[in-house]
């Protein structure tokens, strides 16, 4: 397995945030991970990534069969990508210097990159059509284009597992659905394993692959997206009432709120 997590537990002082969470996903594989607000989401995706500054973590992340815990940091961040999700503080770079920034795992500093660095850099740039924007500073970009250049980012990082932390939120429609065609993209084209929180719950029958749905810090499912479809899944994790029907141009289910 690419990622294995278990039993992993957080705190943060007296207040339980993740409870014994449990999953694994292969190396190429989509996971989505679904929930309420304050179900622990994010927190899981930064535990993977050991971003959490304060807290107490419990159980074990393995990565490729290796304990995370043994990573160097820089170890890590040759393994792991990160797109955070937008909105809040804009770096003062450019795209293409946001994604030059990605190549610090491989480097002993950040001043000049190497000719693969520079490689990685015009690469990630041209798959996510922003290379005619690279001079643009991220101030001034749209959010949808600020969203692609932390993806660029991460792309240029060139590591096999990615994390996303809500790609499409604030995005329009046609950014949305832009978004996912790239990440579909990454993972089925270029093999990279994927995992995304989102409160679309459409988005995972678009990508395939496994969901898993958080409740208070509890998995309360985990499995094959279709699996979300089955009565009872959604409605309990939500605690609201859902109706599903089918998009008759692609065929893929679709899920509304009632």
């Amino acid at each position: 397995m690419m990622i294995s997590v278990k039993d992993l537990s957080f705190s943060i002082g007296d207040k339980r945030i993740l409870f014994s969470v449990n999953f694994s996903l292969e190396k190429g594989g989509y996971l989505s991970i679904l929930g309420p607000n304050g179900a622990g989401k994010s927190t899981l995706l930064k535990s993977l990534l050991r971003l959490h500054e304060k807290g107490k973590t419990s159980g074990e992340i393995l990565i490729n069969e290796r304990p995370a815990s043994v990573f160097s940091q820089k170890e890590l961040a040759r393994v792991m990508s990160y797109v955070p999700q937008a909105g809040g503080w804009i770096p003062p770079f450019t795209i293409g210097e946001l994604a030059k920034l990605s190549r610090f795992p491989y480097s002993a500093s950040l001043s000049g990159l190497t000719k693969k660095d520079a490689e990685a850099v015009d690469r990630a740039l041209e798959i996510t059509g922003l290379a005619a924007m690279r001079d643009r500073p991220l101030k001034t970009l749209s959010g949808g284009e600020r969203q692609k250049a932390f993806l660029a980012a991460a792309v240029a990082q060139e590591t096999p597992v990615m994390l996303l932390d809500e790609p499409a939120s604030f995005l329009d429609p046609h950014h949305t659905s832009e978004m996912e065609k790239l990440l579909i993209s990454l993972n089925r084209e270029r093999g990279l394993t994927m995992v995304a929180v989102t409160h679309d719950l459409n988005h995972p029958a678009k990508t395939g692959g496994k969901a898993l749905i958080l409740q208070k810090g509890r998995v309360k499912y985990f499995g094959d997206v279709p699996g979300l479809l089955n009565k009872g899944v959604l409605e309990d994790a939500f605690n609201h009432g859902f109706v599903y029907l089918t998009n008759p141009a692609s065929g893929l289910p679709v899920i509304l709120a009632e």
